[in-house]
């Protein structure tokens, strides 16, 4: 989506589905990084380049990221195939249709979260590099419909089959098959998000080395539903290794799940979505994966130290380049604070 800020996006180190690529900050050629006694210092693999490391992926806890040199690619004329295939034939599909063709540019998998068939199947969407003349930027289409269709399937599991319908039978019909790279990436959040007061949207994101994606999937068909978790979303992108930052959560090629729940917006729904939210991260670090920091605070701290062991340091590091802790926030306060003085 391109509701972000570019300083944020680095600051979370963010990874889109381009295929075959490491998360943004590997994009990054160098930026100015403003520190906490107001000096402003140059930072890239080559200068300053331990801070390079930590700012990137560092949640805003070293510095304020004032401006930012990136490597970008060009703008593409691109065509989108699709594939429905079994949810466990993942990477069979992947390495069909996507691996060693340097025409393809972008992918992602959507997951079927209707309760008949509760992510057994996948709609995998592979977009390649074709010639033709680039077609123009517009306003995103649909936006009301693609609303309707998505809000529909909160705590309904008719409206999760629609969806899935509508997804592999109408979609294509409807928008095509010729994009632009930037007409893919032309559209905000706001198309799918909760205006309701009585639920909350919760994300989560889990990433596993590509060789245990099946049994995560496996696992996630089991915990979910037994916790009776409302699951409205699962975009399945691969993420390659970073080389680039410190507090890394990609350090080998992995798979990444991206997960959105609705949630009842009160403290029984918080609590609900504590145990399933350590209940799939659990599973993560047992199949060799992490999980991704962003979100709610709900990992243990034991969970946090098994998932990312140079936490630790991380939190040194910025007490060492930060030392009267004027860049704070409730993820450094919840684990960094307590990793300091432990």
């Amino acid at each position: 989506n391109h509701s972000f800020s570019v300083g944020g996006t680095l600051s979370v180190n963010a990874h889109g589905w381009q295929y075959g690529q490491p998360p943004v900050a590997s994009s990054v050629q160098s930026f100015r990084l403003m520190m906490s006694d107001g000096e402003i210092v140059r930072c890239s693999r080559t200068e300053n380049e331990a801070l390079f490391s930590l700012a990137l992926g560092g949640y805003g806890l070293f510095g304020i990221i004032l401006d930012v040199e990136l490597r970008v690619v060009a703008n593409q004329r691109l065509q989108m195939t699709q594939y429905i295939v079994p949810s466990t034939d993942l990477l069979v599909e992947l390495k069909q249709h996507a691996d060693d063709n340097g025409r393809v540019q972008m992918v992602f998998a959507r997951m079927n979260v209707a309760p008949d068939e509760f992510l057994q199947m996948m709609i995998i969407n592979v977009f390649e590099q074709v010639a033709g003349d680039v077609p123009a930027l517009t306003k995103p289409g649909l936006t009301g419909l693609k609303r309707a269709i998505f809000r529909g399937s909160v705590e309904s599991a008719y409206g999760k089959s629609l969806r899935w319908f509508a997804e592999t039978k109408i979609q294509r019909l409807l928008s095509g098959d010729i994009f632009s790279r930037n007409q893919l990436l032309n559209e905000g959040v706001e198309v799918f998000e909760n205006r309701q007061a009585a639920t909350r949207d919760i994300l989560h994101e889990y990433f596993v080395p590509k060789d245990r994606a099946n049994d995560f999937i496996l696992a996630l068909q089991k915990i979910i539903p037994q916790q009776k978790g409302d699951l409205l979303n699962v975009t399945v992108r691969a993420v390659n290794e970073d080389h680039d930052t410190f507090l890394r959560y990609a350090h080998e090629p992995m798979m990444a799940f991206v997960m959105l729940f609705s949630q009842d917006n009160s403290s029984q729904g918080e609590m609900k979505m504590k145990r399933l939210t350590q209940s799939l991260i659990d599973a993560a670090i047992m199949h060799g994966g992490r999980y991704y920091l962003p979100y709610r605070l709900h990992a243990t701290d034991e969970q946090f130290s098994k998932a990312y062991p140079m936490g630790r340091e991380f939190f040194d590091q910025k007490n060492r380049v930060d030392p009267n802790g004027l860049f704070q926030n409730t993820f450094y306060t919840r684990y960094g604070k307590q990793a300091a003085t432990g």
